[in-house]
């Protein structure tokens, strides 16, 4: 299987801008909007595992896990029972985890520094983004208590919250309307945090200075 990561530069990247800016928006106006960009964002996700998996192995088992997520997610719009959404964002995790695994390794091996790079570091920084807030999600549908200021409505308007703290998390610029109160959803954005600062101090550096001086990403010297 041949990899194909001009993807992550000319779909992945514009697919996860364009998840971050529709999710609040179309949450405002449909209760059943993060069911439909929860979809869209595994089949994203699934394209991204394609592209970068030079074995089919990760490609398989991605489309394994977005098949039980889809399986899930039918079944809560029948039953609509927490553990089964809980269940389908786990899938979800489990995705962009894979996704964003595949991503950091393509970039620590790429031969040189180039756009495609930048944007699939980018796309990585964004889809992190997600991921935790993915997380923050569950733990909120879970128990509500554990996060103060999110406004209790549609599922669609707490997800793109909880998405825009996470954001504010990851770049450490939170403005305090969402607050975590439980020792885990604080621990959580801890390492939110951390992780966030340490992708851009590390790896978005070392891209853009190594595009800069047109050598290899990592400290290797010019062929």
């Amino acid at each position: 299987m041949q990899a194909k990561p001009e993807v992550h530069s000319r779909y992945l990247f514009p697919a996860i801008v364009f998840f971050l800016v529709a999710q609040p928006v179309v949450g405002t106006l449909s209760g059943t909007a993060s069911e439909v960009l929860t979809i869209s964002l595994a089949a994203t996700l699934v394209w991204g595992v394609w592209s970068l998996d030079h074995t089919g192995v990760w490609f398989r088992a991605a489309l394994g896990i977005a098949f039980l997520m889809l399986a899930l997610v039918a079944t809560y719009a029948v039953i609509a029972r927490a553990a089964l959404l809980i269940a389908a964002l786990g899938c979800l995790v489990a995705l962009a985890v894979v996704c964003l695994g595949l991503g950091i390794r393509w970039l620590f091996v790429s031969p040189r520094v180039t756009v495609q790079s930048l944007l699939a570091g980018m796309s990585m920084y964004l889809l992190l983004a997600i991921t935790f807030g993915i997380l923050h999600v569950g733990f909120y549908v879970s128990e509500p208590a554990w996060y103060r200021g999110v406004t209790p409505g549609r599922r669609s308007a707490e997800v793109a919250e909880l998405v825009y703290f996470s954001i504010g998390t990851l770049t450490t610029v939170a403005y305090g309307d969402i607050l975590p109160t439980h020792p885990v959803s604080r621990l959580l954005s801890n390492i939110e945090a951390v992780v966030g600062q340490m992708y851009v101090a590390v790896l978005v550096a070392m891209l853009v200075s190594g595009y800069a001086a047109g050598r290899k990403p990592f400290g290797g010297g010019d062929k």
